[in-house]
């Protein structure tokens, strides 16, 4: 017997031995964080020897980003694989493992190539995409066909009567979107001022948010949607993703501007809005522009993690963006995979149509500013056009002095 017990003891410290332990951060916005935890378990299984920690962040990508600052600024080892928004692989490059001799192994010429293009850095590849976004509209097609209407607004102008005609009718908000003084509002905004026919930079980063009228228009028209035309409650200047999901979820809005990942919560079991809800690309603004922000994460490395934690996250890293678990992850999760094949795939369009059906929409989606100081850009921006929201600033004054001070952070 007591052979057996010290076989056993060194069983156990043998399997102690070579395993090993990584952290993983991780949103939890949707089905996000419960779907990551069962791709946890499976990879789990595949590697007994690894065990990953998720650690959980804040909501607001603005509060995630700072929490990464300091990791890195301390040179911390942990967290070993980092979650990133797709605008930040260029401000975060030096502390992030290199992942260019990888590029087979990942696959990467089976991945969308706009998202192969944001992590790439230098002409290195700092990441891995996992999943992709672009800015959408749902709508409550009961109520559109309820009212009348034979298809969703096609323009700005079309969802303002629509929304105004319903939501009185039927006691509820008529548009819900993000317009907190977050990057959430950023995105919201330079859709607004691209289908108005404006951007943020040229094609060699100089600055024309003020070269035409675009942004006064758009920023107005935002203003608008809150004080002039009444569809979207004054609240919606606190409201982040998932407040914006509530309200409408809970079948008080008519028309709501969210991400891919709403789709699968708006269509549970549980929801009030099941089988009501259509979804389409975004309205077109004065001169028939439709445009959808860029969206989605990527999966990067932690410079400063030990070695084998490295080997073990680029295991993990593989898994789940393997054809398989994003599939897994698009059907459950409701975000949008960064392979080409899966799109392909029956399960996809069985459980989310509009992610084959808008297909063009995703993979057209328009970047925000791709600098290395995007950081600074976007809290230019979040502040001046919050300013406008809340009226503390007319949109005139607010693009002027928005437009000034990005040209000094830019050094322009």
């Amino acid at each position: 017997m007591k052979k057996l017990y010290v076989i056993l003891a060194l069983a156990l410290v043998t399997v102690m031995a070579f395993s090993i332990k990584i952290t993983m951060t991780s949103g939890g916005v949707g089905k996000e964080l419960e779907v990551l935890k069962k791709q946890i378990a499976m990879f789990e299984q595949i590697y007994p020897n690894i065990k990953v920690e998720i650690i959980p962040m804040p909501d607001s990508s603005t509060q995630r980003h700072d929490l990464y600052v300091t990791y890195f600024a301390a040179q911390q080892t942990d967290p070993d694989v980092l979650m990133l928004d797709v605008i930040w692989p260029a401000e975060f490059a030096p502390f992030l493992e290199d992942l260019t001799k990888y590029k087979d192994y990942f696959a990467l010429d089976r991945f969308l190539p706009g998202t192969v293009k944001s992590v790439t850095v230098n002409g290195k590849i700092v990441a891995i995409p996992w999943f992709t976004d672009a800015g959408l509209l749902y709508y409550r097609k009961d109520l559109l066909k309820k009212y009348g209407y034979d298809h969703p607004p096609r323009t700005w102008d079309e969802l303002v009567e629509m929304a105004q005609k319903i939501s009185k009718a039927e006691g509820i908000e008529g548009f819900v979107w993000q317009g907190a003084k977050y990057e959430g509002l950023v995105c919201d905004f330079t859709e607004y001022l691209w289908s108005f026919g404006g951007d943020v930079l040229d094609d060699h980063g100089k600055v024309i948010i003020d070269k035409n009228d675009a942004a006064v228009k758009a920023l107005q028209f935002m203003k608008d949607l809150i004080y002039k035309y009444k569809i979207s409650p004054e609240g919606v200047t606190t409201y982040m993703e998932e407040d914006a999901r509530r309200i409408f979820q809970n079948g008080k809005a008519v028309f709501m501007r969210n991400w891919p990942y709403a789709w699968s919560l708006l269509n549970s079991d549980d929801s009030p809005v099941k089988g009501k809800v259509g979804v389409e690309p975004l309205p077109a603004g004065p001169g028939g522009r439709r445009a959808a922000t860029l969206g989605g994460w990527v999966l990067g490395i932690n410079k400063y993690s030990p070695k084998a934690e490295k080997d073990a996250a680029i295991k993990l890293i593989r898994f789940l963006t393997s054809y398989h678990q994003q599939l897994y992850k698009a059907v459950n999760a409701g975000q949008n995979p960064t392979r080409k094949f899966v799109y392909q795939d029956s399960s996809l369009a069985e459980a989310a149509p509009f992610m084959v059906k808008l297909f063009d929409v995703f993979i057209n989606a328009l970047p925000r500013p791709r600098v290395a100081n995007y950081t600074d850009v976007s809290d230019i921006i979040q502040r001046y056009a919050h300013a406008v929201l809340t009226n503390q600033m007319s949109s005139q004054e607010a693009v002027k002095k928005m437009a000034s001070e990005l040209r000094f952070t830019l050094g322009q």
